[in-house]
């Protein structure tokens, strides 16, 4: 490969309907492609030259003018990064990591800082997330910080790219062969987790031993390093928060500020087999997207299906989960002509559908709304076109989360069976029914992890447990969550926050994943004094949030229009946030 110097840089946005790799579990999928059926298909070129470093900066690389948000330049470079951080003489071997910063106007009182984001997945594009959440958080967190953003290693513009396919065609043909039933399909799960491990690292080669998150977090380093910042400024959401505790455990001396939003669980993440925490609140979350739905009345669709009425909101749901539980036995079936046809099942209404919304509140709450409401009412089209496994045929241009999540873990961690079709699938069929709505299809990314016979390069285990001190960092961390995260739960949260010294916390009274699910003034001015002058909230600290579920039209121009100017803009940012989401990978 030539000199970077001479590369075209190619900053892709994640595509409309991309697929994750080939072997995860139904719901893993359905959580990838809850965010990125929110993106734009669009590309951003631009080569890398020979320009000064950004306005307020000590870096040692060189920026080019990459374009502009909302009336903010964009610079845009690449670092190259050791392909073993923890080891750098053992191979000249490199990654090519991609950089965009979007120039804040006013940074005097901060010494020209840049606040580091990560999206989440593993596998989200932070180059992305500028490009296209940049707007937003600037308005969030304001103008005295540059935002600072990177396609980890293996992710979108990285150079290599994470691969497991020798081509486009071979990718999308696999992924369409995906089997999904753990119950009858343990052989074909077992045979494809053999080959896919040994295809990747024969596509990838030594690179892919070294995608994992405490890499990345070194990366992080090398990243403050070349542009002349000695103190972390960190806002990480979902995955982001795994890469962001991970960081401040390695890193504890170099954290000044570091936010976790939408909390993953450390210890599960490297050391447990199986992760039976995730879904513990999903189907509360359920719950609440019923209970919401009812209480707007005619505001939501699902209150007017046809010579049907509920008394309750326990009413509504156990209609819908009675429609749920026959459409498992029946699926409909669907024709809209001989290039179009398929079936609605249980399966894809659960995942694609109601699991996927309980993400993202605005809009997506009112689309499912609908969307059940012409399903149980008898027309089946609108379901069909929005929540059938079609999008399996488009394919994601890396397989980043798969190398991450099965690098990172430790093999002989909790739950871990012997290894085999039969021990394989004893598990998964053993497994807790966490979640009524979706647990009974997760399962066959178990035999990914099992399969994955890589070596471990790092040795990282990170200090979880309440017998192990609390990691003590430079200035203590801020922690955020939800009241109900469907992936990331409140529990994980608190036992994150219990894990550093001193550090603060916010639950915020709502619905979704991560705090920019839904709009909170409270939330994003704990976060601003946090950010400006290290104030953490008071111990108990609460937000409620400035937004409905199910919103009236013309409701949130009201609300703005009974607050001062400020308010009034923060508000509107944070509205435009909550409906486009983060751009997050989902990690599971």
């Amino acid at each position: 490969m030539g000199s970077h110097e001479k590369q075209t840089l190619l900053v892709q946005h994640t595509k409309l309907n991309s697929s994750p790799a080939a072997g995860w579990s139904l719901a893993r999928r359905v959580k990838y492609v809850i965010i990125v059926l929110l993106t734009a298909s669009t590309y951003v070129l631009f080569s890398y030259g020979s320009f000064d470093a950004g306005a307020g900066s000590t870096s040692s690389l060189k920026w080019e003018p990459c374009g502009e948000v909302n009336k903010h330049k964009l610079e845009c470079t690449r670092i190259d990064v050791p392909m073993d951080q923890f080891n750098k003489s053992a191979s000249d071997k490199t990654f090519s990591i991609p950089l965009v910063r979007l120039l804040a106007t006013n940074t005097s009182a901060t010494g020209g800082k840049s606040i580091l984001l990560n999206p989440g997945g593993p596998g989200g594009s932070g180059a992305e997330f500028i490009w296209r959440r940049g707007e937003q958080l600037n308005k969030i967190i304001g103008e005295g910080f540059h935002l600072l953003s990177f396609d980890p290693r293996g992710v979108n513009g990285s150079i290599p790219q994470a691969s497991c396919y020798v081509s486009p065609e071979q990718r999308e043909e696999k992924i369409f062969e995906t089997p999904w039933e753990v119950e009858f399909e343990a052989g074909d799960m077992f045979t494809r987790a053999e080959n896919q491990v040994k295809a990747c690292f024969e596509v990838m080669g030594e690179h892919s031993l070294y995608i994992n998150t405490p890499q990345t977090a070194a990366d992080m380093n090398s990243i403050l390093d070349a542009i002349g910042q000695e103190e972390m400024y960190y806002w990480g959401f979902s995955y982001g928060t795994t890469l962001g505790q991970t960081y401040a455990q390695l890193f504890p001396e170099r954290v000044t500020r570091l936010i976790i939003d939408g909390v993953s669980n450390l210890d599960d993440w490297y050391n447990t087999f199986v992760d039976e925490e995730d879904l513990v609140d999903t189907d509360k979350c359920y719950s609440e997207f019923v209970r919401h739905c009812f209480e707007a009345k005619e505001n939501c669709p699902l209150n007017s299906i046809k010579d049907v009425s509920f008394k309750t909101a326990n009413d509504l749901q156990t209609y819908i989960d009675d429609f749920l539980e026959a459409l498992e036995a029946e699926p409909i079936p669907v024709y809209l002509g001989a290039k179009d046809y398929g079936a609605v099942t249980r399966r894809g209404v659960a995942t694609n559908g109601v699991f996927s919304a309980l993400y993202k509140p605005t809009p997506m709450w009112s689309v499912l709304a609908k969307n059940l409401a012409q399903l149980l009412s008898g027309n089946a089209t609108a379901a069909y076109q929005a929540y059938t496994d079609l999008w399996v045929t488009k394919v994601i241009a890396d397989e980043t989360n798969t190398f991450v999540v099965q690098n990172d873990n430790w093999k002989t961690g909790a739950n871990a069976p012997e290894h085999g079709i039969k021990p394989l699938q004893n598990l998964t069929m053993s497994l807790p029914e966490v979640s009524k709505l979706v647990s009974k299809y997760m399962g066959s990314d178990i035999y990914a992890r099992a399969s994955w016979d890589l070596p471990t390069t790092h040795d990282f285990h990170p200090r979880y447990h309440p017998e192990f001190p609390r990691v003590k960092t430079a200035h203590p961390i801020l922690v955020l969550s939800t009241t109900y995260d469907p992936v990331c739960p409140l529990i994980s949260a608190k036992k994150a926050h219990n894990s550093f010294e001193g550090a603060g916390f916010v639950e915020q009274h709502s619905t979704g994943h991560c705090s920019v699910s839904m709009p909170s003034l409270c939330t994003a001015k704990h976060v601003q004094r946090y950010f400006y002058d290290g104030i953490l909230p008071e111990k108990g600290a609460t937000c409620e949030i400035d937004g409905e579920y199910f919103p009236a039209p013309g409701s949130s121009l009201e609300a703005q229009s009974q607050l001062g100017e400020d308010d009034a803009k923060l508000l509107q940012a944070l509205q435009e946030l909550a409906a486009i989401g983060i751009n997050d990978v989902p990690r599971f």
